[in-house]
């Protein structure tokens, strides 16, 4: 699959921008309405407003406002790793999920947890932990692709071996932990974010926002743009290669690691949301996708959410987990994106 780094009209891009900023906004008022119990988006308005709202329905409201903006922050993290880890491997098949970076980072913070369950407690320090798994996940994966030739599908397969591994370890790790833990550790395997409190936003806002500023002022995205068409081209424009993929891969695994302590694992989102972002778009230019990916992430993220907590209205047996979505929406996306890749 070639990437096509074409230009994009500021009014284009803003058009784009202004659409997916609406789309999400709207599925945020969804989310909002949508749980164990339904309050009229009419109700929603009015309250949001500074209307009429019933104390019960106030404070139904401020519990899924932070259940929503998670979504909305992990969403977007998870889609800016994901384009970054396409842009560094070079191979539209890529993202923290597929090359076990969720996975290992999720290992790493059930081992801690293992040895001090208060750990979980402190999200800084977990955040750590999972960050320092995900860059564990990704090293082996290129390691074990390099060993193998780094032929095109070699990444792919080497990701899904470490992320079927690190995946067992954590089953392992997480069962011997569930007596000691707050929330079911499925919803730590498939993500969610019906645990997350109102803390959770700062530790979620704040690497989303200086990590893609970082990028910016360092002018990563357009050195990405040239090591898309090879090594040499980006070296004789006076890129540093390896400088420039290891900050990408370090602010990918970080993105990864803080979403993961949070909200769990979430597939798909990180392979998906760059692509939709590229055909919106036309281009594959990282000034321009990374942003439109984070959108599309963040949308999503939250439509998943809310169809997940929309489905447990038809059970009373918990809900949903977030990944159980995602991946329906995602696998398919996978599927497609790999005949596609074949075909040339």
């Amino acid at each position: 699959m070639a990437y096509r780094v074409a230009k994009l009209g500021r009014l284009r891009f803003f058009t784009l921008t202004a659409s997916l900023v609406l789309a999400l906004a709207l599925l945020a008022l969804a989310s909002l309405s949508v749980g164990s119990s339904m309050i009229p988006v009419a109700e929603v308005l009015s309250c949001l407003s500074g209307g009429g709202c019933g104390d019960t329905t106030r404070l139904i409201l401020s519990l899924r406002a932070t259940r929503t903006a998670v979504a909305v922050l992990a969403g977007g993290m998870l889609a800016v790793a994901g384009a970054l880890m396409q842009g560094v491997s070079r191979n539209p098949l890529a993202d923290p999920f597929i090359l076990g970076s969720s996975s290992t980072a999720l290992a790493a913070l059930s081992a801690a947890a293992l040895l001090d369950i208060g750990v979980l407690a402190h999200r800084h320090l977990s955040i750590t932990i999972a960050f320092a798994g995900a860059m564990l996940g990704y090293f082996l994966a290129t390691s074990i692709s390099m060993v193998a030739g780094g032929a095109g599908l070699s990444l792919i397969l080497s990701g899904v071996a470490v992320s079927a591994l690190f995946s067992g370890v954590s089953h392992v790790l997480l069962y011997l932990l569930q007596d000691r833990l707050r929330t079911p550790y499925v919803y730590l395997l498939m993500g969610s974010t019906s645990g997350v409190l109102e803390r959770d936003i700062l530790y979620l806002a704040v690497p989303l926002a200086l990590s893609p500023a970082a990028l910016l002022a360092l002018g990563i995205p357009k050195a990405l743009n040239a090591y898309l068409f090879g090594d040499l081209y980006a070296a004789q424009l006076g890129y540093r290669v390896r400088l420039v993929t290891t900050l990408s891969a370090f602010v990918a695994c970080l993105l990864t690691g803080a979403s993961v302590a949070v909200v769990g694992i979430v597939g798909f989102v990180g392979l998906a949301a760059p692509h939709v972002s590229r055909m919106l778009s036309g281009t594959s230019d990282y000034r321009v996708t990374l942003p439109l990916s984070a959108l599309a992430g963040s949308s999503l993220t939250v439509f998943s959410d809310t169809v997940a907590r929309a489905i447990t209205l038809l059970s009373a047996r918990g809900e949903m987990p977030l990944g159980v979505v995602t991946s329906i929406v995602g696998a398919p996306f996978l599927a497609y994106l790999i005949v596609r890749s074949g075909r040339g």
